[in-house]
């Protein structure tokens, strides 16, 4: 069939009923998902891989106007979405590999195409609604997990929200093949920009505004409570669009000022020089309501059923090109960490925001399908949202941590660089909780903690152990406020701190907590210094920077991956100082340390072959 551009492949599809609606919101939760176990995968291969194969599963998104030229919109769609969610099955049952990384990552770049196809005759409203409505889905099940996400997980549970999931996208589209077809519309170039809005709108919520972990460790809050603010966002930007008030007639010139704010709160909240603290809150709610509209008024244009322009094939470009953001955007940012960019990773977060507003404005004044004021559908909105507060409630309840008692006259010292509880290429923090309930730990001090951040998944690692072992969390952010280093303890905290150090390689940090109860205290620090040879004197100025904040206070215990050997000429910034090593934590190979003050007696030590050092501290008072 032809359409009035000129268009060769075929029908158009124009799903009826809650099915479009549901697809939308199934795919876009799955790939948000995928995101989740693709980023870590990528972030463990070299630079060079991690962004060639970012590039490799961006380009599969292109082959969208081939697909609807030799099969027909309706195989667009099947490949694309039935793709994504065939590969979530598999991915459950064998676990997320770096092919299967890649492979989903691609199937869920070309499943945005084909949700603007399946979608054509719903308002930008509705289009907006629905991918709102699947990540609000998305945040919920994540909570019953702790933010370890089910792809990860063996057992009945995970393997039921898979099925259930899939099931439901499975039948939606099932629906959208026995759909009617009509003839295509025109489309302008400028109308299929308006499609590659999707792309920094996923960034954006997989970064920070569907990220509960995110909100917590930068927000310094509880997970359940960054999950209740997550909730509220989700909830007014849904009451907002499903009110009818959201799209009327847009002036490309709104549309730069909101993509302006949303960049400016994303990149002010998110990166290594971002704002911390209850600001995220004010940042967050905002932001997600504003980027839902934005979204809205970006996809009016090219859902539209009628107009005048060039083919059709056009959206899937414009789908293509957001999908091509969306990669630039989180592989870069996901390897910061360990690769630091020559740039803040804030102007990636902020990017995310403004291209959103860029591309609203745009597509702002073409027109498209507009809905009905109703405000009672507002409310209703509202009150489907409670439905999702269950799981927030339930990990509440289920994630009271053990209440700290004794002093510290005696404790076992467990020191670890868990590198984002990433083991053979799955995210494994159980594996982590099982190595430090062999030492029967009072106190465990861990290094390369993600919170929220993509390389772990956006899982909440420090929340998660903390609960899965009953201690207490005290957390210190170093390369941005989603990765950083954490003391567990199940002894009572008295006070805490922490700070980041720049030496010239990458923001750095340490925390430290006063543990014990009156006079029976003990200081425990701990910090991950700059790795490799070349960084021996960005490691000196780091460790004389923690120096300097310990100030030779008595009963203290120094921990870390001070990323050396032990006999490493910059070790001596701390033994000059007056902290002596613990006899028998040398191993070769192993750059964990511990040391103390005269006034504290190790004695019971052990080294793990995977880096795991443990010591029993007899302290003085």
């Amino acid at each position: 069939m032809e359409g009035p551009a000129g268009g060769t492949a075929g029908p158009s599809i124009v799903p009826r009923g809650v099915a479009r609606l549901t697809l939308i919101a199934v795919t876009v939760a799955v790939f948000a998902e995928t995101l989740r176990y693709s980023l870590p995968a990528f972030a463990n291969t070299s630079v060079g891989a991690a962004l060639g194969l970012g590039l490799v599963a961006a380009a599969v998104a292109f082959l969208a106007p081939a697909i609807r030229a030799l099969r027909g919109p309706r195989w667009l769609v099947v490949i694309g979405v039935g793709g994504l969610l065939l590969t979530r099955v598999v991915a459950q049952g064998t676990g997320p590999v770096l092919n299967l990384a890649v492979v989903g990552t691609a199937f869920g770049l070309l499943a945005l195409p084909a949700l603007y196809e399946s979608s054509r005759g719903l308002s930008g409203v509705g289009f907006s609604i629905a991918a709102t409505a699947g990540l609000a889905f998305d945040t919920s099940i994540r909570m019953l997990f702790g933010t370890w996400d089910g792809v990860w997980r063996g057992g009945i549970g995970p393997w039921a929200v898979c099925l259930i999931v899939v099931a439901a996208g499975i039948a939606a589209l099932a629906r959208e093949m026995s759909s009617p077809a009509v003839p295509f519309p025109g489309i302008s170039w400028r109308d299929a920009l308006g499609a590659a809005a999707l792309g920094p709108f996923i960034a954006l919520q997989v970064l920070v505004l569907s990220n509960p972990a995110f909100v917590a460790s930068a927000g310094w809050l509880s997970l359940t409570t960054a999950c209740y603010v997550v909730w509220a966002g989700q909830a007014l930007a849904l009451a907002f669009l499903a009110s009818g008030l959201a799209v009327r007639a847009v002036p490309g010139g709104v549309g730069v000022l909101g993509g302006t704010l949303l960049g400016v709160c994303a990149g002010a909240v998110a990166g290594t020089y971002a704002l911390d603290g209850k600001l995220v809150v004010f940042a967050v709610v905002p932001a997600q309501l504003l980027a839902a509209w934005l979204l809205a008024v970006a996809c009016r244009a090219p859902l539209r059923l009628a107009g005048t322009g060039g083919p059709i094939w056009r959206v899937d470009l414009g789908a293509a090109l957001g999908g091509l953001a969306l990669v630039a955007i989180l592989v870069p940012y996901t390897l910061n960490p360990e690769h630091p960019l020559p740039f803040p990773n804030n102007a990636l977060s902020g990017l995310a925001g403004i291209l959103l507003g860029l591309l609203a404005a745009i597509a702002a004044a073409r027109g498209g399908p507009l809905p009905a004021r109703a405000p009672q559908r507002a409310l209703a909105a509202l009150g489907g949202c409670l439905l999702l507060l269950v799981p927030p409630v339930l990990f509440g309840q289920s994630a009271a941590t053990k209440a700290p008692t004794g002093g510290a006259a005696e404790i076992r010292v467990v020191s670890l660089n868990i590198d984002q509880a990433m083991h053979d290429g799955r995210l494994d923090p159980e594996r982590i909780a099982r190595l430090v309930e062999t030492q029967d730990a009072d106190v465990v001090t861990l290094q390369d903690v993600g919170r929220g951040a993509t390389a772990s998944g956006t899982a909440d690692l420090g929340v998660w152990l903390s609960d899965r072992l009953e201690m207490k969390l005290v957390w210190g952010p170093a390369a941005d406020s989603q990765y950083g280093n954490a003391i567990l303890t199940a002894v009572p905290v008295q006070s805490t701190g922490s700070a980041r150090v720049f030496s010239g390689e990458q923001v750095r940090g340490y925390v430290w907590a006063r543990l014990g109860e009156g006079d029976a205290t003990v200081d425990v620090w701990t910090t991950r210094l700059a790795p490799g040879d070349e960084h021996d004197d960005a490691r000196a100025v780091e460790m004389s920077a923690l120096v300097k904040a310990w100030s030779g206070a008595p009963r203290t215990i120094v921990t870390g991956d001070l990323s050396t050997e032990a006999d490493a000429e910059e070790i001596g910034v701390l033994t000059s100082a007056g902290l002596r090593r613990a006899p028998g934590t040398l191993a070769k190979g192993v750059t964990q340390n511990i040391f103390g003050t005269d006034d504290v007696v190790f004695g019971d030590s052990s080294v793990d072959d995977g880096g795991l050092v443990a010591v029993t501290a007899e302290v003085g008072r």
